[in-house]
């Protein structure tokens, strides 16, 4: 209302013009209409009000590049990249619009000018887009001279030169910087009207910015004023800017002034978030730290690191400037103060873990969390933000090693220092890790559990990154895929599918995504699939060790689906034949080919599963086995105890991947007993079929058979082996006999059906 009454005031006498109300639904807040409903009966003159949704219609009937129309609103005007498009439609502009629209900051007053600016011949030897930048720079540099430099006293050109540096600044941040300054307000008041700046609400305050190309105009007329107090400008503003925890431009200071050692304490300060907040900002002042700097700080280089990570065209780039991170954090050695140690092991965990040393990564978490203790009290309080982060980053270290009861330790300890501190997105991602730890362990329950906590806290953390969003997404996926929910989970996992290009998670997402597809009976796409990516993982970060077992396992299942128990063998003779995984799936691979004894062997060998689902899968499959051996009422025990870990784990995909036979023969033990059978709600066809065969040939009648799929004459086998007609006619006979055929044809048959070739 107030606001009102002195606009009303200010427009008295004057002329009528427009008034553009931005945002739509901001207008139509009550005490927003009130004002606008008082304004328009103290100033009658004031005839137009437009509410607009859209700054192409705004740009499209009313002339904002005019000085009697005035923009009020939330946010700065700006065009979409298809806005801009529809802008210049039958224009020389349209097929370059998007570039424009970069180069120009978005704003519509400017594409407005370059479309003035496109009537001009174009210079043959200047790119489109560069010539209408420049066209409008060299005008706007007349404006701005003329209506802002010369005419203008003393004091304004001071107050432009020290607050041109700075990316945003209110009143209250202008009076620090201009500490001489009568009076800021009317200062900032004076330079909207001129259009020299822009202004918008931000946390709780009215900010207000230099747009991109008036800054870069005033910073060349100004450069001698600039210069005499620039420091003193990025002084004050970063020391303000930390003091009231907005610590992006505080960053940008710290660096433009080449205090880089406060650039990493804000780093630590901020508790790792600010590559989140506007990661294109952030880059860009990282980028413009002198190499010689970064090596002298691990934080600095491990955001760079963190930020090309994200993107693949850069990881190789990022790769790089972790392992620059470790050998920052070892230079410093030992001698540092306990907060700065913290900050060191960080860059060493998050760098050994991004580069593939996932072991060392999980030692260095176990050794930083005995190190935490040391922090004194008041560091601990300054830093609380940074700790949940830390502890978070640390625990993922420990999940991918399998080291779940260390790891659970440091995400509650991250979860309640989070909340301490108020540090939502830290907590909301510690939370979510907590549902992805027990989920990766088998737990559906307990992960549902924490699944809905960190749902609940995910709406009150708006802007939260892809990165952060993945192991929740993962996590809602795997619960659905316990319940055999294919469709589900596919809704869950195609929300983060575009992290597996550049995300650390990128294994784990590839095994649920296979695993649907084997529910869905899709086993010949996915396993095509999967060998697409195993061709290329160099292109992606290193896999963890839970994870390569977690694909070994689900690629073995994949080929029993499709019937190869020749291939599944295959795959597994590669892998370790010391892991549980490996132990599993080579139980599951021999209670295919219907070999119960060698099932209970290969699995008594395990004495300690190292998840909740390992155990369930062994303890299935060693139960089924035996249920061909002995009689049900002698394993009454163990059929309890399937049945129970099913129903407490919410987990039931153990019993999908048995066998219809094996399945009915273990309900039917259920039954005998009188058991309570889980409910459940397994697919129509078993994934993997019964009573599979296997067949395996020596190197050399490999060799054979894959000559004879290519050629029909024995003579010529015989040359292209250089042996005898004879020893080739002994060869064949051999083959045809361990193929149980008769014929050329009908060995080749058989070849393709146990995929021999």
């Amino acid at each position: 209302m107030d606001h009102a009454r002195l606009l009303a005031a200010r427009l008295n006498g004057s002329a009528p013009f427009t008034l553009v109300i931005e945002d739509f639904h901001w207008a139509h807040e009550s005490d927003v209409q009130r004002g606008l409903i008082e304004l328009l009966e103290l100033a009658p003159d004031l005839n137009i009000i437009i509410a607009a949704r859209s700054p192409l219609e705004i740009e499209s009937n009313y002339s904002t590049y005019a000085t009697d129309v005035h923009v009020i609103g939330h946010k700065s005007l700006q065009f979409t990249d298809a806005e801009s498009a529809l802008f210049h439609a039958g224009t020389a502009l349209e097929p370059v619009s998007d570039r424009l629209n970069e180069r120009l900051h978005h704003s519509p007053v400017l594409h407005k000018a370059a479309r003035l600016a496109a009537t001009e011949a174009p210079r043959n030897t200047v790119d489109l887009v560069e010539d209408i930048v420049l066209i409008i720079t060299a005008s706007l540099h007349e404006q701005v001279n003329a209506q802002l430099i010369h005419p203008r006293d003393s004091a304004l050109r001071g107050f432009m030169a020290a607050t041109v540096e700075l990316k945003y600044f209110d009143v209250e941040l202008a009076q620090a910087v201009v500490p001489d300054c009568p009076n800021p307000e009317a200062m900032i008041r004076q330079l909207v009207e001129d259009g020299a700046l822009r202004s918008s609400p931000r946390n709780g305050s009215v900010r207000n910015s230099y747009p991109g190309i008036v800054s870069e105009i005033l910073t060349a007329a100004l450069s001698a004023e600039i210069a005499a107090c620039r420091e003193h400008t990025l002084t004050v503003a970063a020391s303000m800017e930390i003091e009231r925890g907005d610590y992006l431009p505080a960053f940008t200071y710290s660096v433009s002034k080449g205090d880089y050692r406060l650039a990493s304490n804000i780093i630590l300060n901020s508790g790792l978030d600010l590559p989140a907040e506007e990661p294109d900002w952030f880059t860009a002042a990282l980028e413009t730290i002198p190499y010689t700097q970064i090596i002298k700080y691990p934080l600095l280089s491990l955001s760079l690191g963190l930020l090309y990570n994200g993107n693949k065209s850069t990881r190789f780039k990022g790769a790089e400037y972790f392992t620059l991170a470790l050998a920052a954090s070892k230079g410093l050695g030992h001698n540092v103060p306990a907060h700065e140690r913290m900050a060191l092991n960080t860059a060493q965990i998050v760098a050994l873990r991004l580069t593939g040393q996932f072991k060392l990564s999980a030692a260095t978490a176990r050794n930083s969390l005995k190190d935490r203790s040391e922090l004194l009290l008041e560091n601990r309080d300054q830093l609380a933000a940074f700790e949940s982060a830390v502890l978070a980053q640390w625990a993922i270290s420990l999940i991918h090693v399998g080291d779940f009861i260390t790891a659970t330790t440091a995400l509650h300890q991250s979860v309640s220092t989070g909340q301490a501190a108020g540090a939502r997105q830290s907590v909301f991602f510690a939370t979510s890790l907590l549902a992805y730890r027990y989920a990766i362990d088998g737990d559906l329950a307990t992960a549902a559990e924490f699944a809905d906590s960190a749902q609940r806290d995910y709406v009150n953390s708006p802007g939260t990154a892809p990165y952060q969003q993945t192991p929740l997404q993962m996590t809602l996926a795997m619960i659905e895929m316990g319940n055999l929910q294919a469709d589900k989970a596919s809704e869950h996992l195609r929300q983060v599918i575009s992290e597996t290009a550049t995300s650390e998670f990128w294994g784990r997402i590839r095994v649920i995504e296979a695993q649907i597809d084997l529910l869905r009976g899709y086993s010949g796409i996915a396993t095509a699939r999967l060998d697409l990516v195993m061709a290329k993982t160099e292109e992606l970060p290193t896999l963890n060790p839970i994870d390569v077992a977690g694909l070994t396992m689900v690629r073995s299942a994949l080929l029993l689906a499709r019937g190869n128990a020749t291939g599944a063998a295959a795959i597994l003779g590669k892998a370790s034949s010391k892991k549980t995984p490996h132990r599993i799936a080579r139980a599951r691979l021999s209670l295919s080919l219907n070999q119960s004894a060698e099932v209970v062997e290969i699995l008594s060998a395990v004495t300690r599963p190292e998840t909740s689902l390992e155990g369930l899968h062994i303890l299935v499959l060693r139960t089924v086995a035996r249920l061909h051996l002995q009689d049900a009422e002698s394993l009454r025990a163990d059929l309890e105890k399937i049945s129970g870990a099913i129903v407490s784990l919410k987990n039931q995909w153990p019993l999908a991947l048995l066998p219809k036979t094996e399945l009915e023969l273990l309900r039917s033990a259920w039954r005998e007993l009188g058991i309570p059978e889980p409910e459940t709600q397994l697919p129509s066809e078993a994934p993997i079929p019964d009573a599979l065969s296997r067949i395996t040939l020596p190197p050399r009648e490999a060799s054979i058979l894959k000559t004879l799929a290519a050629v029909s004459d024995r003579a010529e086998m015989a040359r292209l082996h250089v042996v005898s007609l004879d020893t080739i006619k002994s060869q064949l006979r051999s083959l045809y006999k361990k193929l149980d055929v008769g014929t050329r044809e009908d060995a080749l048959i058989v070849a393709h059906r146990e995929h021999l070739l």
